[in-house]
């Protein structure tokens, strides 16, 4: 049984995540990754975060978000993000 307040909660935590995936976007037109010039910990944080919200909560990369897009295919196709 779905209550208010657990649809409450889903509405919030897609907001959070669609604002995440845009503020994401924003930051990936200026370096190629997360966290500047080269591949991290924070590019893999964040490719997990945005595969779970996918799953868990329904909420895919925007279509609008070129950026975060590029950045997706390019992280997820590395050998270690399918382990």
């Amino acid at each position: 049984m779905t209550t208010n307040r657990s649809r409450n909660w889903s509405s919030a935590a897609k907001l959070r995540v669609k604002n995440f995936l845009a503020d994401l976007d924003e930051r990936l037109t200026e370096v190629p990754f997360v966290a500047g010039e080269h591949y991290s910990i924070a590019d893999i944080t964040a490719l997990v975060t945005i595969d779970f919200a996918a799953k868990a909560i329904n909420v895919p990369l925007p279509d609008g978000h070129a950026a975060l897009r590029r950045w997706y295919e390019l992280v997820s196709k590395r050998a270690s993000a399918s382990a």
